[in-house]
């Protein structure tokens, strides 16, 4: 059984390669390895695409392991760099207090039949295992779970470096890393004691670094401030990271730590705007449903209104409406927007419609950009990309409507000959979630702000492609109809688009 896994994951990692894709071995919390590709990942988790049947993961971070998580977060930029902050193992408890769930980070220093014992910062908290729900290995910065103290300690014992001056040397970077400026240099100044660095150039070149840090403490503890806000990539984080960057301006115009607020900045400003890109492209998305069903619910609005106020209105009320969501300024929402594109979550296609009420468009509309309105394109038929609940619910709704239309025809008196049927009459008796399925879809390819991806049509669910119907007349011979559910068009469009 070993050996047929270990010739899947070659074959498997073969077929990634051959496809462009780089594969990455995760490690999940519970040991299990995952064979998949990264596409995406935030401060709240990642998105994978798994290697064995190409399908989507969405993950948060303690699902992986903690050497796994980091790797991951610092390939995306969510972590500091090895320049700025030192990651220290720790244990993540998460436990009830009052009904609620809690979750502390420290170091487990004691286990008994009643409690978990856990220090954070020289306290020590004492955990009930009744209330216990999960102990997980985790890797923060070293000053979340220690006093600069402690990790002085701690880090002294591990690296021991006696008489050598270049391990002094690298004690005092980590030092550096935590603040611990006092100690880092009296690390240091033993170095130059002793005198066998290999490296004396990169000692001085420290010595003046920490120099400088400490001339501007009170930058580099601001420095810190915004890293941490970058880090956490929550939008309130952001909002505060923007403040403490204005505040850094304000305060240090002249600071000698410039270069690293400039890296900082960018860090920061990246970060923010992968974040913010994809949550615009969230909420507008859900904003063109939420406003689509809200014109849809207006009786008395007739279908030349609705298509002008697809064309012209509602791309406004969907900034605004993101805006006041994400409490952005709305002319950064609309600048977010058309960088969507450069994320995964902002490229995700989703599934358009217009049901029966695709006949409005026109023949030539309805087959615009098809396989069957240009038999010489070659097309690939459609892939399912997570969208089967959509398709199910549009198909229940063409057949509610296609059984409300014969009921209503029949009502009528049905057979013979019938008027055509106005835009403004459908749209009046359709249902409402027709109406926001149409609106939807018409703001989609009209509004001037999604890409579309596919395009394609399924025959009328009534006529079955003809655009005509056998029925009898007034003197019970048969003929053939104008199909009254796609008005002779034939044709139900949909479409993908981001």
């Amino acid at each position: 059984m070993m050996r047929r896994f270990h010739g899947f994951v070659l074959v498997a990692a073969v077929l990634l390669a051959a496809g462009g894709l780089p594969a990455q071995t995760l490690q999940l919390a519970d040991g299990k390895v995952l064979l998949a590709k990264v596409e995406d990942a935030d401060g709240d988790g990642l998105r994978v695409r798994r290697l064995d049947n190409g399908g989507t993961l969405d993950l948060r971070w303690e699902h992986l392991s903690a050497a796994s998580a980091t790797a991951i977060k610092r390939q995306f930029d969510l972590v500091g760099d090895g320049n700025d902050e030192i990651l220290v193992r720790a244990d993540e408890i998460e436990f009830l207090v009052d009904g609620g769930r809690q979750t502390w980070i420290g170091k487990v220093v004691d286990r008994t039949n009643e409690h978990i014992v856990l220090q954070q910062k020289g306290a020590q908290f004492r955990i009930p295992r009744g209330e216990l729900r999960a102990v997980r290995q985790v890797e923060v910065p070293a000053l979340q779970v220690y006093t600069k103290d402690e990790f002085y300690t701690l880090r002294l014992a591990e690296m021991q470096p006696g008489t050598s001056a270049d391990r002094h040397v690298l004690l005092a970077e980590d030092l550096v890393k935590v603040r611990d400026y006092d100690h880092a240099a009296d690390h240091l100044q033993k170095a130059r004691e002793l005198g066998n660095s290999a490296n004396p150039q990169h000692l001085e070149q420290m010595a003046q670094r920490l120099a400088r840090y400490k001339e501007a403490a009170k930058e580099r503890e601001l420095l810190d401030q915004i890293e941490a806000a970058r880090s956490r990539g929550q939008l309130a984080d952001f909002e505060k990271g923007l403040k403490l960057i204005a505040q850094f301006e304000a305060q240090f115009p002249q600071s000698k730590l410039r270069v690293d607020f400039e890296q900082a900045k960018k860090r920061f400003t990246d970060a923010r705007t992968r974040h913010l890109c994809q949550q615009v492209a969230e909420q507008w998305r859900r904003s063109i449903q939420v406003l689509a069903d809200k014109k849809a619910a207006e009786s008395a609005v007739g279908i030349d209104a609705v298509r002008d106020y697809a064309e012209n209105k509602m791309t406004d009320d969907i900034v605004a409406r993101t805006a006041q969501q994400l409490r952005l300024d709305p002319a950064e929402v609309r600048q977010l927007w058309t960088e969507r594109a450069r994320y995964p979550i902002g490229k995700r296609a989703e599934q358009f419609a217009y049901g029966i009420g695709s006949w409005i468009l026109g023949e030539e509309r309805i087959l615009k950009g098809t396989r069957q309105g240009d038999a010489k394109a070659q097309q690939e038929p459609p892939r399912d990309t997570g969208n089967t609940r959509q398709v199910e619910q549009l198909a229940r709704a063409l057949r509610e409507a296609l059984e409300r239309r014969r009921n209503q025809i029949q009502g009528q008196g049905g057979g013979g000959a019938r008027e055509p049927m106005e835009p403004d009459a459908w749209w009046r008796q359709a249902s409402r979630p027709e109406r926001t399925s149409w609106l939807r879809a018409y703001y989609a390819e009209s509004g001037g702000q999604l890409v579309v991806t596919y395009q394609s049509v399924t025959p009328c669910i009534s006529c079955y492609g003809e655009g005509t119907t056998p029925e009898t007349d007034g003197q019970g011979r048969l003929v053939r109809n104008k199909c009254f559910l796609c008005q002779g068009t034939k044709w139900l469009r949909s479409f993908k688009a981001y």
